[in-house]
């Protein structure tokens, strides 16, 4: 028969908790997560020095990484063209070698024209000549940015002696004045990627590459439409064609969530922060986006050839300034890297699969 005793029907309703777990504290403001998970959080020693650790190595890393290739940047071998009869272009090559013999290369020209193009085709960035009265005259790739071609036309009025009437060949796009679009956009490009795999595998670490692959691929089509849309459509800051910016932005959100991923995937947790120093710190430092690669620390200067961001600066620098120079270079570079990465990942799954039937 019922109870017709108020308390006792209200009784079932009340929460309850068991006398040996009291409620969590963070069960106000954490519904839905179990008191076995939160309960199996790190001892406060370490849920308190870990993350402080690893935030002062990443942030570290970033300040000396970035100090170290731009406080006082200086060219070493940086490539000047020559057309000019060759006893000035030996006078002048002995001038920029006495203030400093690492500065710069020398490629001779045969004629002013000849030196025209290949600053037009991102083969020097600049290239003294002489006009019809062997007057010296300075040709330079306003999309290099200002700061290299003002650097090169400093050394060399220093070298000669007296001012050298410039002529830009390849300027800046009025919507960008500075040349740092390009580099914005692949730093955008660079950290969505990276958070993209972060937040994959903490929510998924076990998910199947092919649905990881159709995952990021999707991801990677949005990015490529997103930053063409942005800087092609919206702001006019980036010149090459929407569609190559698309391609170029996409394969490079898929090459570094794929690099990251593969990090995360052999490293563990402690993939995150090596991904961010290697992805975010040095790939981005190396990408030539603020200043040519060889104005980079000789340390730095051959990443800027060899990961992501580096080849997709280049690649979409030739597309909007340089007759498309280095385009398909980078396309080729940003699809072999993924593939490298996913082909890692997939061996690294079948060796743990092989470990596990084995230990069964």
């Amino acid at each position: 028969m019922p109870s017709s005793n108020p308390q006792a029907l209200e009784e079932p309703t009340r929460p309850r908790h068991r006398a040996n777990h009291p409620p969590h504290p963070l069960d106000d403001t954490q519904h839905g997560i179990p008191a076995p998970v939160l309960d199996a959080g790190a001892p406060n020693r370490k849920a308190i020095t870990v993350p402080v650790i690893t935030a002062l190595l990443v942030g570290a890393a970033f300040i000396a990484v970035f100090l170290a290739a731009f406080h006082a940047p200086t060219s070493h071998r940086l490539p000047l063209g020559i057309a000019a009869p060759d006893a000035t272009a030996a006078r002048v090559e002995l001038a920029v070698n006495d203030l400093d013999s690492q500065a710069m290369s020398f490629q001779r020209y045969p004629d002013p024209a000849a030196a025209r193009a290949a600053v037009a085709h991102d083969e020097v960035p600049a290239a003294l000549v002489t006009d019809a009265h062997r007057q010296l005259k300075l040709l330079v790739a306003g999309a290099q940015g200002p700061s290299a071609i003002g650097s090169i036309q400093s050394s060399l009025v220093t070298a000669v002696g007296h001012p050298i009437p410039v002529s830009d060949v390849v300027p800046l796009t009025e919507d960008d004045s500075r040349g740092l679009s390009i580099f914005y956009a692949c730093f955008g490009v660079v950290l969505a990627g990276y958070l993209f795999a972060v937040s994959s595998y903490q929510i998924a670490p076990r998910l199947a590459l092919t649905a990881r692959i159709a995952s990021t691929a999707a991801f990677s089509a949005a990015s490529g439409l997103v930053v063409a849309s942005i800087a092609c459509l919206a702001l006019g800051a980036i010149p090459a064609a929407f569609a190559t910016t698309a391609v170029v932005t996409a394969l490079l959100a898929f090459s570094l969530a794929a690099s990251a991923g593969l990090i995360m995937r052999a490293c563990g947790p402690a993939g995150v922060p090596l991904a961010s120093i290697a992805l975010l710190i040095l790939g981005n430092a190396s990408s030539g986006g603020i200043l040519p690669p060889q104005y980079l620390p000789p340390w730095l200067a051959p990443l800027a050839y060899a990961m992501p961001p580096g080849i997709a600066v280049r690649a979409l620098r030739g597309a909007s300034y340089f007759h498309s120079a280095h385009l398909a270079t980078g396309l080729t570079l940003l699809a072999c890297w993924t593939v490298a990465c996913l082909t890692a990942q997939y061996a690294l799954d079948r060796a743990a699969r092989s470990r596990t039937r084995s230990a069964a």
